[in-house]
């Protein structure tokens, strides 16, 4: 029996989880290392950084002590920023109860290593890997919040837990969709970031529909080419962790990863633009290890490439975008 929710994170995505599980009548410690957030949630319940004018559930209680977070039959919700995850995975090693299940709902991959954040945890912390859980799908914070229908997608080996945690989820705006394949998942939940920063650009330069449209089945047609050369299922891909989404952090200004491409298109540099979200930009961190583990697998891929120059090389967006294309051969996907 589950004693309590805990939610590492009070980002914007943490808070609006922590949100949604209260309203289905759970209690919530939320943990930050925030002490004016943690001030701000306990006595006004708000987090005006993240989440303005928006008032959140009572039952849910932060602290600054990640130790309150744990016990014995506990779900623990991962929601900080992916860069994260190692030093949280260590930190968290000597307080973990095999009671416990774990909930990833970081979207990344490790730069060194390529691995997912689920690995990582399982590795630094030394957890079973059928305890860990990960939560990936086409979730604007906000509109999750407002209660717009909005679906996810909970991977793990364990069907019948993830059954089981899926209804703490569920509700009449919220529906959890099960998957196997956590790897999957993951990946799709991670790459899809990159595509988000060119769908911005493309909007951020002035270009239409037509090119949009070209530019996300390009997108759609490296991240296949990618998950078979890792022994990755691509059919994930064409699931809600995958195109679902892609297409809602591809069209949204809610989108950071989006919002930051968009920037760039209009001629503001990468510094500033980060600076003008406000918030981590995921995708950036995971083109700078795609970019590396392309190269080292000899895989085309084009649109990694151009964002590469533009992010990283500081090339100008106009000079190099339409490379995009010139160098793709095929924007045919194939299973």
């Amino acid at each position: 029996m589950i004693n309590e929710i805990s939610v590492l994170g009070a980002g914007s995505w943490g808070t609006v989880l922590s949100e949604l599980l209260a309203k289905n009548g759970k209690k919530i410690k939320i943990w930050t290392k925030n002490k004016s957030i943690y001030e701000e949630i306990l006595n006004q319940n708000t987090n005006s950084k993240y989440l303005p004018k928006i008032k959140l559930k009572e039952t849910i209680a932060p602290t600054l002590d990640i130790k309150e977070c744990f016990g014995k039959n506990k779900i623990i919700i991962l929601a900080i920023p992916s860069k994260g995850i190692r030093d949280i995975s260590i930190a968290v090693k000597n307080l973990h109860d095999t009671s416990n299940r774990y909930v990833l709902a970081s979207k990344g991959i490790d730069l060194k290593t390529f691995d997912t954040m689920s690995e990582i945890l399982s590795k630094e912390a030394n957890i079973d890997s059928k305890k860990i859980f990960v939560l990936s799908g086409p979730n604007l914070a906000n509109e999750v919040f407002e209660n717009f229908s909005s679906a996810s997608v909970l991977a793990g080996e364990n069907s019948d837990e993830a059954n089981k945690i899926s209804k703490f989820f569920n509700n009449d705006t919220f529906k959890i969709f099960l998957s196997s394949d956590k790897k999957g998942v993951e990946l799709a939940g991670a790459l899809k970031n990159i595509y988000a920063i060119s769908a911005g650009l493309s909007d951020g330069l002035g270009s239409k529909s037509n090119t949009k449209a070209m530019l996300l089945t390009r997108s759609l047609s490296e991240m296949t080419e990618l998950f078979l050369r890792l022994n990755a299922n691509p059919s994930t891909l064409l699931g809600l962790a995958g195109v679902g989404d892609l297409f809602a952090t591809s069209s949204s200004a809610k989108s950071r990863n989006y919002s930051f491409g968009w920037y760039l298109g209009q001629n503001i540099s990468p510094k500033e633009a980060l600076k003008k979200v406000g918030q981590v930009v995921e995708g950036v961190n995971t083109l700078e290890t795609v970019f590396k583990k392309k190269n080292e697998l000899n895989l085309s891929m084009p649109i990694v490439d151009v964002l590469y120059k533009i992010i990283f090389s500081k090339m100008h967006p106009k000079d190099c975008f339409a490379n995009i294309f010139l160098e793709s051969n095929n924007i045919d996907i194939k299973f």
